[in-house]
């Protein structure tokens, strides 16, 4: 009897415990699960990446990374101080697809090769024109041009041109008024200069060169008239002024040689009246006759000097006058080239080309 009153106390206490255990369980374990069923419902479902990285083998395409789509733009040549074509926010933006992230990095390649090559065209225009030098104005110091031309034709027909080929063989001393205008008076002909290199008399020169000259304009169909065509004249430069005048000349060309007493000075130099119903032209057109013999032969152009100096330009002023000083006789280089045919010849098409420019004035 008392020990089935032991055993019966001992099932009692093992009973309670286990009630409390099971009671202990219910409040632990319950929540739990109830916390997890509620989390495991509301998670979000995984993106395509978290899907790619635990199923490499399936085909859903490699989208772009966001970073990779701003690279096509800050890569390129552009900076913050140009102009950028990609200024659309949009277009910055990460695509969704593959397919449309595809066609926008083509179109953004294709964008920035049509933007590199207009700029690099644009420089290099740029850059041509600045590194192109200027023409620059000739100076004494300044080397001789070489001729652009040598020859060519020009429709002269309808001009007259009268060519004085300066002084004579014997010089004339006799006095003769400057100008209409004035009571100085002066030589009616000098006896010109000589070359230091060849020993040539300048009125033999010039003569030579003027006869050249003739054959040359009248083969383009000028009318031209000599004041002399040998050098046994007496004719005062009053009377080749007028003979200029009379036939009312388109041009009137007077050929001399100049002289100086600096062996380093040479060019050519054209003088014209500063007075008369043309004179506001005369520098203007002296300038083309000086440019135009400087482009044909190389020699450098010293520039046009109006003055009423000359009595066989003052006595001129109704037709366009002009004094060619063709070079100096007195710098060797200068005298030799004068003497030279074929220098003589560019001369001539010098002359040609002024001409031309006169009669299309």
């Amino acid at each position: 009897m008392k020990n089935s009153k032991k055993l019966i106390a001992g099932m009692s206490v093992v009973t309670g415990a286990l009630l409390i255990l099971t009671i202990v369980l219910m409040f632990t374990i319950g929540p739990w699960k109830k916390a997890s069923t509620k989390t495991s419902d509301v998670r979000s479902p995984r993106k395509t990446s978290d899907m790619e990285s635990d199923d490499p083998d399936e085909e859903t395409g490699d989208p772009k990374e966001p970073g990779q789509s701003s690279a096509l733009i800050s890569g390129g040549e552009w900076t913050a101080s140009d102009e950028d074509p990609w200024d659309d926010p949009e277009t910055s933006e990460p695509v969704d697809t593959t397919e449309d992230t595809e066609e926008t990095t083509s179109e953004t390649k294709e964008t920035t090769e049509e933007s590199t090559e207009e700029t690099t065209e644009e420089t290099t225009e740029e850059t041509t024109a600045e590194t192109t030098p200027e023409p620059e104005t000739s100076s004494e110091t300044e080397p001789s041009r070489a001729p652009s031309h040598s020859g060519g034709s020009y429709d002269l027909s309808g001009m007259v041109i009268v060519i004085d080929p300066g002084h004579q063989r014997h010089a004339n001393s006799d006095q003769e008024p400057v100008a209409p205008w004035s009571d100085e008076t002066k030589a009616k002909v000098s006896a010109g200069t000589s070359g230091v290199a060849t020993g040539r008399p300048e009125y033999e020169v010039v003569l030579e060169i003027g006869l050249r000259m003739r054959d040359t304009l009248e083969a383009m169909g000028a009318t031209v008239i000599m004041t002399r065509t040998s050098n046994d004249v007496d004719i005062s430069n009053i009377e080749r002024a007028n003979i200029a005048v009379e036939n009312d000349a388109d041009v009137f060309l007077r050929l001399h040689c100049d002289a100086s007493d600096s062996s380093s000075a040479r060019g050519i130099g054209v003088f014209v009246c500063s007075r008369g119903e043309l004179a506001d032209s005369q520098v203007k057109w002296g300038d083309w006759l000086g440019n135009c013999l400087a482009d044909a032969t190389g020699s450098k152009y010293r520039g046009c000097s109006a003055s009423t100096t000359y009595s066989g330009l003052n006595w001129a002023t109704s037709v366009p006058s002009f004094l060619l000083e063709m070079g100096f006789m007195t710098n060797s280089d200068d005298d030799w080239l004068l003497s030279d045919p074929d220098y003589q010849q560019l001369l001539c098409d010098g002359v040609a080309a002024f001409c031309s420019k006169m009669k299309n004035r």
